[in-house]
C-alpha cells in the first residue's frame, strides 16, 4: 500500500507507481475535480482509492490508519498525510499550506501529540526566478519570500509543539544542462535552501525544538527516537552541493536525454490546437474569467514560432495568432516544444510552469492567481469548487493588529486562501504580508497591493483595543490573539 497526494509531476512519481505490484493499493486525496484520478489511470495505476479530507482509512486490524489533510482554499489541490501507526503519530506537510488549526486537529486526532512533523521550507515556484526583472530584484524578492517562508514555518513549528520537526521539500535541482543555471539559487538567500539551511533556521529560532536532518535512505524509529543515517551519505558536505549536482548530473546524462527524446519539435497542428485548447478553457468558468479580464501573450521560439495572444474576457476568449494585442498584461516565451505536450494533453500547465523551462513578464507587475489557477486546473469541477468556496466563505472572524499607522480590525484569515492571519502574517509600513502566499494587504483600505485578489476586510480602530479572543473553527477551544 502507498499514498500519493499530489497530481503534479514534481511528487507524482508516475515511474515508480507503475511498477508497484498489480495486489498494491495506492491512496490519494480527494480533490474536487477527477484531475489527479484520471492521470494515474491514463498511466495504468490501478487500485487507486480516494480518501476525504479527514476520514481515517484504516491500514490493518490493529488500529492504524492514515489519511489526508487537503488544503483549506480548493485553489490548491496539496494535502498533508497524517499517519497513526504503532503508538506514533507523524504529519508529512508535502507542499499543502496547513494552518495551526489544521496541525492543532492533527495532533488531537492522534492523542494530542505529533511524534513527527515533517514540513516543507523550500518554496516550489518559478517567481521570480523565471521573470524579466534586474538580477538584483530577483535576489531581493527571492530572499524576501524564503524569510517569509522561514518564518511561517517557525510559527506554525512553535504553535504546535512537535516531538520532532524535519525540514523538507528541498532543494530543487536542475540536471539538465539547459536549466542548469537555477541550482544557484539553492544557495543563501535563494529560494530552495537545503535541508541544512532550513534545520539551522530552526534550531536557533526555537530553543528547546528537537529538529531532524534527514537524507534519502534515513530510518527513525519515532518511540525511542532513534535515528540511523543511510551510509551512503557519510562523507557528504552540503558545502559542496553544486559539485555534487555537477557529478550527479553526468550520470544521468543518457535518462536526461532520453527524456528530452520523448518530447520532440511540434508540428504545424499546434496552431490550430492552440486554438481550440483556449476556446475549450473560455467554456468552462465565467466566475475566472471575470476575474482574470485580461490578454496573455505567448511568444514561441524553435521548430513553431510566433507570437499569440490569448484574450480571457468575462464575455468569453479570443485566440489572435498573428498576435497584434496593443498591451498584454501577461507574457511567456518558451521554446514550443514545451507548450505541445500541455496543449495535446501530455502533461498539466503546472508540470510546465513547474519546469523552469520558459521566462515570463507582466505588465503591471501584478500576481493574477485567476490566470494562474485557470490554467492549472483547466477542468470544470474543480473551477467551480473554487468558485464556490470564495463566494459562501464567512468573513464574520477578526483580528485586531498594530501598525505604524494605527490600530486595525481586520478579518482573521486571508482573502486569497485562507491562511489565518493571526500567526501567519507579518506587518511593516502600514502593510499586511500573509505568508501563505506572499500576498500583500494595505492596512488602511484593504487593496491587495501585488495580486488581483479580493480585499482584506479592514476597519482603524480609534480607541484602544486590548486582546482579542478568535474563535477557531477547528477543535482545541479558541486562540487568544495578540495585538502584532
Amino acid at each position: 500500500m502507498c499514498s500519493s497526494d499530489l497530481e503534479h509531476l514534481d511528487h507524482m512519481d508516475l515511474s515508480v507507481l507503475t511498477s508497484l505490484p498489480v495486489t498494491a493499493t495506492v491512496l490519494i486525496p480527494r480533490y474536487p475535480s477527477p484531475n489527479f484520478r484520471d492521470r494515474l489511470a491514463a498511466a495504468g495505476v490501478a487500485n487507486v482509492i480516494e480518501v476525504p479530507a479527514w476520514e481515517k482509512f484504516q491500514l490493518n486490524e490493529r488500529g492504524d490508519w492514515l489519511t489526508f489533510i487537503t488544503e483549506q482554499s480548493p485553489m490548491c489541490h496539496d494535502a498533508g498525510v497524517l499517519v497513526s501507526a504503532g503508538g506514533a503519530a507523524l504529519l508529512h506537510g508535502n507542499d499543502a499550506r496547513l494552518t495551526v488549526g489544521q496541525v492543532r486537529r492533527a495532533a488531537l486526532e492522534c492523542g494530542g501529540r505529533l511524534d513527527v512533523l515533517a514540513v516543507q521550507m523550500a518554496s516550489a515556484t518559478w517567481h521570480p526566478i523565471c521573470y524579466d526583472y534586474p538580477p538584483e530584484q530577483i535576489r531581493d524578492i527571492g530572499a524576501a519570500k524564503r524569510a517569509g517562508k522561514f518564518r511561517a514555518v517557525s510559527r506554525l513549528v512553535r504553535m504546535v509543539r512537535p516531538e520532532l520537526v524535519v525540514p523538507f521539500a528541498g532543494p530543487m535541482c536542475f540536471l539538465d544542462p539547459e536549466i542548469q543555471h537555477h541550482n544557484r539559487w539553492l544557495q543563501p538567500p535563494g529560494l530552495f535552501p537545503d535541508q541544512k539551511q532550513a534545520a539551522d533556521f530552526l534550531s536557533g529560532r526555537l530553543p528547546g525544538q528537537r529538529v531532524g536532518l534527514w537524507l534519502p535512505g534515513d530510518e527513525y524509529d519515532p518511540l525511542p527516537r532513534r535515528h540511523v543515517a543511510d551510509e551512503h551519505w557519510h562523507d557528504f558536505d552540503f558545502s559542496a552541493t553544486g559539485e555534487y549536482l555537477d557529478r550527479y548530473a553526468r550520470t544521468r546524462r543518457a535518462a536526461i536525454e532520453a527524456v528530452r527524446a520523448g518530447f520532440p519539435a511540434p508540428g504545424a497542428d499546434l496552431r490550430d490546437a492552440f486554438t481550440d485548447h483556449f476556446r475549450r478553457l473560455g467554456e468552462m468558468s465565467p466566475y475566472f474569467l471575470d476575474r482574470i479580464d485580461m490578454t496573455v501573450r505567448f511568444e514561441l521560439t524553435g521548430e513553431i514560432e510566433g507570437r499569440w495572444d490569448v484574450d480571457l474576457r468575462p464575455d468569453g476568449v479570443r485566440v489572435d495568432l498573428n498576435g497584434r494585442a496593443r498591451h498584454p498584461e501577461y507574457g511567456f516565451r518558451l521554446d514550443s516544444r514545451w507548450l505541445a505536450p500541455v496543449i495535446f494533453g501530455r502533461i498539466g500547465w503546472e508540470d510546465l510552469f513547474l519546469s523552469l523551462r520558459f521566462s515570463a513578464w507582466r505588465d503591471p507587475d501584478i500576481y493574477n492567481d485567476y490566470l494562474i489557477g485557470f490554467l492549472k486546473h483547466a477542468e470544470p469541477q474543480a473551477l467551480h469548487a473554487i468558485a464556490d468556496y470564495e463566494q459562501s466563505r464567512s468573513h464574520d472572524e477578526k483580528i485586531v493588529v498594530d501598525a505604524a499607522g494605527g490600530r486595525y480590525e481586520i478579518a482573521r484569515y486571508c482573502p486569497h486562501a485562507g491562511e489565518d492571519l493571526a500567526v501567519g502574517s507579518a506587518i511593516s509600513d502600514g502593510v499586511i504580508r500573509c505568508l501563505g502566499h506572499n500576498l500583500e494587504f494595505d492596512l488602511a483600505t484593504g487593496t491587495c497591493l501585488n495580486a488581483r485578489c479580493d480585499p482584506l476586510a479592514t476597519r482603524r480602530l480609534t480607541t484602544a483595543a486590548g486582546r482579542t479572543t478568535a474563535y477557531s473553527p477547528h477543535p482545541g477551544g479558541p486562540d487568544v490573539v495578540r495585538t502584532q
